[in-house]
């Protein structure tokens, strides 16, 4: 009896954290690309944890912007010095999965369950859950609320709406404000939701064949095709440019922003889910998760203690206070009906339709390649919006370059 209880005691030290065998003091580092104004949000969290925790130390390393951190994280693989924990996007670890830390070993089933669905599939690699999510947000419609009194439901209602805005308000012979706006070059995810909607993907569900290219992905292409006359097409932020379009698709973390630069410019934003396409009108998600390295620069010990900060940012009061205060979304399900969400949604009418996105969402796939198709996708999005190429010569030119990425 006193060996079965051993067993375990020990096995319950291995789900909640080998960390809590011998608590001898730890240091940590943690790499992330939150700028100043969530530096001081992620800080407290941080001293949240540490408060829980007394003999971890957690080093917040702010490696700059996301490229940079990307940089970063690549060179410290090459020089075997990574950290115990970084802000990471799928594209990037996929190629080098073979040296994280798998979290969802160490979580339990429930904390694993509570995971947004929509979460779990790029998070996990080879069957099993290896990053987790952190600063996600979703891609919703903002729209003029002077000029838009309902907001377009479907495609059809989307066209029809961004025809009938569009307009030269001066008689100069120039169009002064687009019914919508596209950001194709920095934002091919713009691209991508209308692919989901219309019931596409990039690939086959195996990897083994592209299929940006077929009834789904022509039908998306000829959609925003006859958009482009009444879309503003830029590689800068909306928020400077609110002006220039009546309705747009922005991802939820823009909303301080976007919110900000519309009351500048005298009018009131609102915010709506997206319009539906034939199949769905589903939304991509954006943002970044959390990577643990399994690398002999790291001890158990720090591993350990990075698992237990990752759990730790998981749970509803944690991602609810991020989401509060940073604009990104709760990533767990169990967070979405805590009372202190349920209080800030209605009180903050917007998030009423991020949240009904957030739970009606895709996410990247896991491709090693990814990152390359993005890029192939923003340059064959950009050159479709700006008229460089037909629709559905600028989508095969993408399934020609994305064939030749399978490898």
């Amino acid at each position: 009896m006193l060996r079965r209880m051993m067993w375990v005691g020990l096995a319950a030290l291995v789900v909640f954290g080998m960390a809590t065998i011998a608590q001898e003091p730890v240091t940590i580092e943690f790499w992330h690309a939150m700028s100043s104004g969530h530096q001081p949000n992620l800080q407290k969290l941080v001293d949240d944890f540490v408060a829980e925790y007394p003999y971890i130390t957690v080093t917040l390393v702010y490696q700059g912007g996301y490229g940079t951190l990307q940089g970063k994280v690549d060179a410290a693989v090459v020089a075997g010095n990574l950290p115990a924990i970084a802000q990471v996007y799928e594209n990037w670890v996929t190629p080098i999965e073979s040296i994280l830390y798998p979290i969802g070993n160490f979580m339990t089933d429930e904390e694993k369950a509570d995971i947004l669905d929509g979460l779990v599939a790029s998070n996990t690699y080879n069957g099993v859950l290896t990053t987790v999510p952190f600063n996600k947000s979703i891609m919703v419609l903002y729209y003029n609320k002077s000029l838009v009194a309902t907001p377009p439901t479907t495609w059809a209602e989307f066209y029809e709406m961004a025809k009938a805005l569009t307009v030269d308000l001066d008689g100069d012979g120039k169009i002064d404000r687009y019914g919508t706006a596209f950001r194709p070059a920095a934002n091919p995810e713009q691209f991508l939701i209308f692919l989901e909607q219309a019931g596409g993907s990039i690939l086959n569900a195996d990897w083994t064949e592209v299929t940006l290219n077929n009834d789904a992905g022509q039908a998306a292409a000829q959609f925003v095709g006859s958009l482009i006359p009444y879309s503003y097409v830029t590689s800068e932020y909306m928020s400077d440019h609110i002006k220039d379009a009546a309705m747009f698709v922005d991802t939820s973390a823009g909303i301080g922003y976007n919110v900000k630069a519309a009351t500048n410019a005298g009018f009131e934003l609102g915010v709506a889910t997206l319009p539906a396409g034939p199949a769905n009108y589903n939304s991509m998600i954006q943002g970044t998760n959390l990577a643990v390295f399994d690398t002999p620069n790291l001890t158990q010990a720090q591993k350990d203690a990075a698992v237990l900060l990752a759990r730790f940012l998981l749970r509803a009061e944690n991602t609810v206070f991020w989401a509060e205060k940073s604009g990104y979304q709760p990533v767990t399900k169990s967070a979405y009906n805590t009372e202190e969400w349920l209080d800030y949604v209605s009180s903050h009418d917007y998030q009423v339709p991020m949240s009904e996105q957030m739970l009606n969402a895709f996410a990247q796939i896991l491709h090693p390649n990814y990152g390359d198709m993005r890029n192939v996708l923003s340059t064959g999005f950009e050159e479709i919006m700006r008229s460089v190429v037909p629709p559905l010569e600028g989508l095969e030119n993408m399934a020609a370059e994305i064939e030749a990425l399978l490898e």
